[in-house]
């Protein structure tokens, strides 16, 4: 992050130094692994699905319309999958456009605020690599087009409608409306150039409404899409049961706030020092008042709205997350001349945090090697490098900490970080895939059930996916969430097995995950948990409703049971 003076690096400059900080991260989470649980192996296959469609108005998975969210990240995912093949890297490899939108537009708006190059790289890098909005940027769902759109006002706005609906408005209009209700600035909302940038949305969203509301059963679509799908997320609704969106992921008052500090790792106490700066700041009636405003504004409204949501996931909290980095942009550029003790502790803290991460990851290396799931030599040989490469980055961090050089010492601690992740994931994100070798174990259920009736009890969206994806596997599916009593899995199994005679399977998710080698090896020394029974399918086992025809599992992973009809 050394850069030479602002007037002779230009935004160009600052771009290129973002992407190519960020790039290895970016290069290795979206392209160099698998689909992985939860939701990529859905959002892969509405994508797919999307790519054959003639009529691409609303997405499908495994050909049922799925009303959750609109078809933007969509549309772009069938297109890569179009260009380059039904891999997973190809429906992720938007996600490295939306990820490099989100960090230059950090970046350059860090600049606007007149920060200088070295602090708007680093606002860009803090923004992007803090756990949860790097685990966005990486993952393939709506969220990371959706953390893109945040960036650029009303083009972001229509950008965050079409990826995920009205949650693409919030931010920024939390943001604006937050910064004039504090700075008192009410002649703003009668700007006309405000909403102007209406029209521009209204050319994007309008014909796909328009599309929409020429679908059959239209006024239900768009109930799910507009009703159920938002205002469902903050409250209890009337809802059938596939779209009741309170049964899962509860939230609590003030969850959000108590889990921000892992969501910010490694970069908590920078956010910290962060605060404490922006307190002395915010009060004074200047431009640079102004701007550390804003980046409260876009950060902290939105986190306090979610807290009264009905749902909860860390990966929604993760645009307020670009607010936080603006905001260490800001503490870095004003911190170079004037850092306190405070500010010290922090870049001090940040390395080692980065640290123990570093001897962490180097830990669960030594974890896989002794487990058997990766060789000795190379486990060692990642470990040494993963630690001695933050060792060595956080050296001359505390050289550069000597000569007060703050922007640089924050440099050599991203550094050792990015690379101490990097070596480990080139380890470990293979061990991964064969834990999460979902196609692998579709194909195989795919080859069992090829010349019978296959129907899948009470199946989850990743189950239904993974058959369907490049497989289109024929199933049905037999659900128990309008049936009453104890008994209705059972009757309901029973019923399939007497209409579709004995060449009728059922397929049922069991509890828990299947052993493996790392699981193994650490039951040696931890208190073994009990074991994962086979739940629905034994009971139906045991009350003579079915036999048990084969088993399938991956290590560490999903396990299912094929079932017949009992003799």
């Amino acid at each position: 992050m050394v850069t030479p003076p602002r007037s002779l690096a230009p935004a160009p400059s600052v771009s290129l130094l973002v992407v190519l900080a960020l790039a290895p991260l970016w290069l290795l989470g979206i392209l160099g692994r698998g689909l992985w649980t939860p939701d990529e192996p859905r959002e892969a296959d509405i994508a797919w699905r999307m790519s054959l469609q003639d009529d691409r108005a609303l997405p499908h998975l495994a050909g049922v319309p799925f009303l959750e969210k609109p078809p933007l990240s969509y549309w772009m995912s069938a297109a890569t999958l179009t260009l380059f093949g039904n891999s997973a890297a190809a429906a992720r490899a938007p996600n490295l456009l939306y990820a490099v939108i989100a960090a230059l537009s950090v970046a350059a708006l860090a600049l606007a605020m007149q920060a200088e190059v070295a602090a708007a790289v680093i606002a860009a890098v803090v923004a992007m690599s803090a756990l949860t909005a790097f685990r966005v940027s990486v993952w393939l769902a709506p969220d990371a087009c959706l953390l893109a759109g945040y960036a650029l006002m009303h083009l972001g706005a229509a950008v965050g409608f079409m990826a995920k609906s009205a949650p693409g408005w919030l931010v920024p209009a939390l943001a604006l409306l937050a910064l004039i209700f504090w700075e008192r600035r009410w002649q703003e909302l009668r700007r006309w150039e405000l909403y102007a940038g209406f029209l521009l949305q209204a050319l994007i969203i309008g014909p796909w409404l328009l599309a929409v509301a020429r679908q059959p059963h239209a006024t239900e679509t768009l109930s799910a899409l507009f009703w159920h799908n938002l205002v469902g997320r903050f409250t209890r609704v009337a809802a059938p049961a596939a779209l009741d969106y309170t049964s899962g992921h509860h939230n609590s008052p003030g969850k959000y706030l108590r889990e921000l500090p892992l969501y910010l790792l490694p970069w908590t106490l920078l956010v910290a020092a962060a605060l404490v700066r922006a307190w002395r700041h915010t009060h004074r009636v200047t431009p640079a008042g102004a701007a550390w405003r804003f980046a409260l504004c876009a950060s902290v409204p939105f986190l306090v709205l979610l807290s009264f949501a009905a749902t909860a996931r860390d990966v929604y909290a993760a645009p307020a997350l670009l607010g936080f980095g603006l905001l260490v942009g800001l503490w870095a550029h004003d911190a170079r001349s004037s850092a306190s003790r405070i500010d010290w502790l922090a870049v001090r803290g940040s390395g080692w945090l980065v640290a123990l991460i570093a001897w962490a990851l180097a830990g669960a290396l030594g974890v896989f090697a002794a487990a058997g799931a990766v060789p000795w030599a190379e486990s060692a040989v990642a470990a040494l490098a993963v630690v001695g490469s933050v060792h060595g980055a956080l050296l001359l961090a505390a050289r550069a900490g000597r000569t007060d050089d703050v922007q640089q010492s924050l440099g050599w601690i991203y550094s050792g970080y990015a690379a101490a992740l990097c070596v480990a994931a080139i380890v470990v994100l293979p061990v991964i895939d064969r834990w999460q070798d979902l196609p692998g174990l579709a194909w195989r259920i795919h080859a069992d059930t090829a010349h019978e009736r296959l129907a899948l009890l009470d199946p989850d969206e990743t189950t239904i996916a993974m058959l369907d994806f490049r497989l289109q596997t024929p199933f049905t599916i037999l659900s128990t969430a309008d049936a009453g009593g104890p008994g209705s899995k059972q009757q309901l199994v029973a019923d399939w097995f007497r209409d579709e005679g004995p060449a009728a399977r059922v397929l049922v998710l069991l509890p828990g995950h299947a052993p493996g080698n790392v699981t193994l090896w650490l039951g040696r020394f931890l208190p073994r948990a009990p074991a994962d029974g086979d739940g629905v399918a034994a009971a139906l086992i045991a009350s003579g409703t079915a036999v048990l025809v084969q088993r399938y599992e991956l290590p560490q992973g999903r396990r299912y049971a094929l079932l017949g009809p009992a003799p």
